[in-house]
């Protein structure tokens, strides 16, 4: 019960922040698939570019939700635990990402378009309600 309690809590507050997220890493899929074959020389500098993107989002979330996240350490959730569950998470998923770009080597565009669409799927269903 406090298990499934901690993950949905942790899940409303990541999904505030999962379109910023998620848009960096399309830029840097998108940004790999352009560069060809020099694309595995570019992947140090894409880790750094996400690390330092999320904590800019980590720290402006925290900065303007200062308020609600007296409701998640009420309910249980410190600040470090939502933080650190939501960046490991988010950094597997672009490294998911990344690694299927340089194993599969599908073009920037492909890529891309499947990307946006689970985009907007997610903008859909944001919106929705």
């Amino acid at each position: 019960m406090y298990f499934t309690r901690t993950i949905k809590l942790i899940t409303r507050f990541y999904g505030n922040i999962f379109l910023a997220n998620f848009l960096v890493t399309l830029s840097c899929i998108y940004l790999l698939g352009l560069a060809g074959k020099n694309a595995q020389s570019l992947v140090f500098v894409f880790f750094w570019y996400k690390i330092i993107s999320m904590m800019f989002i980590f720290y402006t979330a925290i900065y303007y939700k200062k308020n609600e996240l007296y409701y998640y350490q009420n309910l249980g959730v410190t600040k470090l635990r939502l933080v650190l569950t939501t960046s490991g998470f988010d950094f597997l998923v672009w490294l998911i990402f990344v690694l299927l770009q340089l194993i599969t080597g599908i073009s920037a565009a492909v890529f891309n378009y499947i990307l946006w669409g689970v985009l907007l799927i997610h903008v859909y269903a944001y919106y929705k309600k």
